[in-house]
């Protein structure tokens, strides 16, 4: 899923930092090299050069994407780095491909001949060219593609049964294999160490890689996994249609949410010990919507209170999505973040579970949430379960492959609960028998406080992920201690990540907090002083 904010805040203050254009040397023709992909790159018969072109850092890009939920996921105008852009599309049946990008930088052999490639978000069919940009500037040979199909929309499955596979997991595949070819091509030398990055449904695409294909990635880091999708898809019209009513008429106004998340915030922000406005962790914050029921004779406009039928919807907005038979299925919200939760509670159902149950699970145009979403299509989605796109299982083909797994969590992530995620990672420890102490060895996972859905927040949020390299002034920020550079640490010189350096910002940019993120099950403590420091914080 994605954010609002993703591709506008603080975006004028990254522009303004990116460093000056300057003269450099390219070794061994390199742009020569670069443009030659069009005639000497033909790995197989299913792959296309589209694009192969030298651009020089400094220069201008356009997101050649003309799906209008794309265009917005491009808003850096200036390259980076000196990089060959190679443009592909790759056939992966008679009726689905895959258009993929790879930015590979003139300095790569000097920084470690790493590959990467990114997920994607939400439906996904929007390469993330923020993370391209951002990632080749710091010397990985960068990989994108658009998951089988364009736009943030569920429309091409239909009917398309390649897509949907695609969508699962294939592209991610396909694209990673051909991608390295590429790179080997270019250099006409072996990469050395491989590594997949995503957020939410990347999250996903990143689980799906450690548990079914993990031989390909030295290190997999995994944002807000969207994993449960089946489950995840449907609590968003759950929670629409049976909690809030069908949201027509809304069952909260926009300052509605805003006072609520406010109030969230005041009955839970100082469990920790200091008032920052962050739920350091939510898992003790019990929420209490009756404190502010409105009296009789009381009303919002006369006293900014909720009615009983208000007070209800919000209680039940935090409680678990149960299905038949009293089967659990998905966890309630987060608190923290209500404005952004509250995209789930417009007056129209939430897009995605129709695109899915229409697309992907039924081939039924016709199929509405208003007349048929209940347990039983529930039920239906999860017997389906195309190409196992719930991606639920252990991680044994991991850990037999010695690679590595970083999951992380926003804590204040009000459109995919981080409970997903911890959910997740106990079901690991139970189905593999290991306590965290022998999971450490392969797989670790970070609660980050004050982060919400991948990128954004209220507090030190920004590390070094997936989708916030134009969420901050990426350009000024040191990666050591960022999720990227912890997984390259772990890796590659075998220290392992014991906490995550996270930042916060003021709303014009400016640093504002530092703060080490610890790893689960270990929790963040207040010791007292200065809470926008390093030093004031712990893990207990």
């Amino acid at each position: 899923m994605k954010s609002p904010s993703y591709f506008t805040a603080f975006a004028a203050v990254a522009v303004a930092a990116l460093p000056h254009t300057a003269a450099t040397t390219l070794p061994n023709n390199f742009s020569t090299r670069c443009s030659g992909l069009l005639q000497s790159f033909h790995p197989d018969q299913q792959t296309t050069v589209l694009v192969a072109e030298f651009l020089p850092k400094g220069s201008s890009f356009t997101n050649p994407s003309g799906h209008p939920s794309c265009v917005g996921g491009w808003v850096g105008p200036s390259i980076l780095a000196d990089i060959c852009r190679l443009r592909l599309n790759v056939s992966t049946s008679s009726t689905s491909s895959v258009i993929m990008e790879a930015w590979m930088p003139a300095n790569w052999n000097q920084k470690g001949r790493r590959f990467a490639i990114t997920g994607n978000g939400g439906l996904g069919g929007c390469i993330a060219f923020d993370d391209l940009n951002f990632i080749s500037s710091l010397g990985f040979a960068t990989v994108g593609h658009n998951n089988g199909h364009d736009g943030d929309t569920g429309v091409p499955f239909s009917n398309r049964p390649g897509v949907v596979e695609d969508f699962a997991y294939r592209s991610l595949l396909t694209a990673t294999k051909v991608g390295k070819k590429a790179v080997n091509h270019l250099y006409s030398q072996t990469l050395k160490k491989s590594y997949f990055l995503g957020c939410s449904s990347g999250g996903r695409q990143g689980l799906k890689a450690a548990q079914d294909f993990p031989e390909e990635y030295d290190g997999i880091i995994a944002g807000a996994a969207g994993n449960n999708w089946n489950n995840l898809m449907s609590s968003f019209s759950y929670y629409w249609k049976f909690v809030a009513g069908g949201n027509n008429p809304p069952i909260l106004t926009a300052e509605q949410w805003v006072e609520w998340r406010d109030e969230a915030i005041k009955q839970c922000d100082k469990i920790d010990g200091v008032q920052d406005l962050v739920i350091e962790d939510p898992r003790k914050c019990k929420l209490r919507p009756e404190a502010r029921l409105c009296a009789p004779g009381k009303t919002w406009i006369s006293d900014k209170c909720f009615t009983s039928a208000q007070v209800t919807f919000l209680r039940k907005l935090y409680e678990p999505f149960y299905g038949n038979n009293g089967a659990f299925l998905f966890p309630g919200f987060a608190p923290g973040d209500e404005t952004i939760t509250s995209v789930w509670f417009a007056t129209f159902a939430p897009q995605y579970t129709v695109d899915w149950y229409r697309y992907a699970i039924l081939n039924d145009d016709s199929w509405t949430v208003e007349a048929d979403f209940n347990l039983d299509a529930v039920d239906t989605a999860n017997s389906i379960d195309p190409y196992n796109i719930s991606t639920y299982k252990d991680l044994s083909k991991l850990k037999a492959s010695g690679h590595k797994l970083l999951t992380y969590h926003g804590l204040g992530d009000g459109l995919l609960s981080y409970e997903n995620s911890d959910r997740y990672y106990e079901s690991v420890v139970r189905r593999m028998g290991l306590p965290s102490a022998q999971l450490d060895s392969f797989y670790r996972y970070f609660p980050i406080a004050g982060l919400g859905h991948c990128a954004t927040g209220n507090g030190a949020w920004y590390i070094g992920a997936a989708n916030q390299y134009t969420g901050a002034p990426a350009t000024t920020i040191d990666p050591e201690g960022g999720v990227l550079m912890s997984m390259v640490k772990w890796v590659e010189q075998g220290i392992a990540p014991e906490k995550i350096t996270g930042r916060g910002f003021t709303s014009d940019g400016q640093l504002a907090s530092t703060k080490d993120h610890c790893k689960w099950p270990l929790r963040n403590k207040y010791l007292g002083g200065n809470p926008t420091k390093k030093s004031s914080w712990g893990c207990s």
